[in-house]
């Protein structure tokens, strides 16, 4: 290509250069009439392969964006949405640990404090399946109470002497004649002539033989008597009764279940039980109004632990809080410009115009 000697030559060969120029689109660019040099072919289509192969990832994201179509269609026809995954649930501290020892609960790692919570669940649902059994038991307990004495006489326990009465039992249900006269024998022995001596024999005869205490016909026919008049009152009074008891349950459980609802919605409930009873009863005795919130604030006032972790508490919070103010004293301080009308340098006054402006100035501070 020879230079361009005029100024049609060079404007033509410029514009040629910038023919040659790649473009984006990989369509070929027209040969111009004015540059019939071959070289101006050759450019366009060498540039147009690159342009194509970078083409290539595009169609391939466009083609796996085809195939999730289908799949995303299927989720939203099933009615399957995803939605945020909800985060840990934030568990509180057991109720069985010490006020003091909760304090520290949100110190423990997570893993920790998840094992910690899979053991409390797992002694509460201990407790829940042998709910029938402790009740058994503390029934059994019952029972023997007022018979305590008795066993200690005998140098037994409960066990024993359930299984010597029930042994007895069987004896007198199964054994034979002579087993059992014997048997009546020594009991007789043991608890009749050694306590009443040997008038028991007869005592003992005349109920076998039938024979009843004599009875003044007058006296019996009083009795009935007033049996009689009295029968109306006593049932009564029956009636009333039971009418009471059945109303005295009904206020103890709405009692009880109000008391439980409110002690497992607040932080300290189960630690001050026995106090809340013990003021409430003696607010009672006292024929005055004390209600669970009060009686609440009271038992923690009066719990050594809990006041002792509340205390601790609220000295933290003031301390935290004396912190804040602190910061934002000194954040206030730092933002005050260090320039301002109060800072202005006082101008010496030269003549009277001057001096009534200084004058201004400073009253108008």
């Amino acid at each position: 290509m020879s230079e361009p000697t005029t100024l049609r030559e060079s404007l033509e060969a410029v514009i040629g250069g910038i023919q040659e120029a790649p473009e984006p689109a990989p369509e070929p660019v027209e040969e111009s009439s004015s540059a019939p040099e071959p070289e101006v072919q050759s450019e366009p289509v060498a540039e147009s392969e690159p342009q194509q192969q970078t083409q290539a990832p595009a169609a391939d994201l466009n083609q796996l964006a085809e195939q999730d179509k289908p799949q995303a269609a299927k989720q939203k026809k099933d009615g399957i949405v995803a939605g945020p995954k909800s985060g840990p649930k934030a568990e509180r501290a057991p109720t069985s640990w010490r006020p003091e020892v909760r304090e520290h609960w949100a110190k423990l790692p997570e893993s920790v404090r998840a094992e910690v919570i899979k053991r409390e669940n797992e002694v509460q649902r201990t407790l829940k399946d042998t709910v029938e059994a402790r009740q058994f038991a503390d029934a059994i307990s019952r029972t023997f109470a007022p018979y305590e004495a008795y066993i200690k006489a005998e140098n037994a326990t409960p066990l024993q002497v359930i299984d010597n009465l029930m042994g007895t039992a069987v004896r007198l249900r199964t054994s034979t004649g002579p087993e059992l006269a014997q048997m009546m024998a020594g009991m007789v022995k043991q608890f009749g002539t050694g306590r009443f001596g040997d008038n028991f024999i007869e005592m003992l005869d005349s109920a076998l033989a039938g024979q009843t205490p004599r009875v003044d016909p007058g006296q019996a026919q009083l009795q009935q008597s007033i049996q009689q008049q009295l029968a109306p009152v006593q049932q009564f009074m029956q009636q009333f009764q039971q009418a009471q008891a059945q109303q005295s349950a009904e206020i103890s459980y709405r009692a009880q279940n109000e008391v439980e609802q409110f002690l497992s919605n607040v932080e300290f409930g189960e630690d001050v039980r026995e106090e809340m009873a013990d003021l409430m009863e003696m607010a009672s005795k006292r024929g005055q109004e004390l209600s669970l919130s009060e009686a609440y604030k009271q038992a923690c006032m009066i719990n050594p632990t809990v006041r002792s972790a509340l205390v601790q508490r609220s000295k933290t919070k003031q301390a935290q809080n004396q912190s804040a103010v602190a910061q934002r004293a000194r954040a206030a301080a730092v933002s005050v410009p260090s320039s301002g009308p109060s800072m202005a340098p006082r101008m010496e006054s030269t003549d009277i115009r001057s001096a009534i402006e200084a004058a201004i100035a400073m009253n108008s501070r």
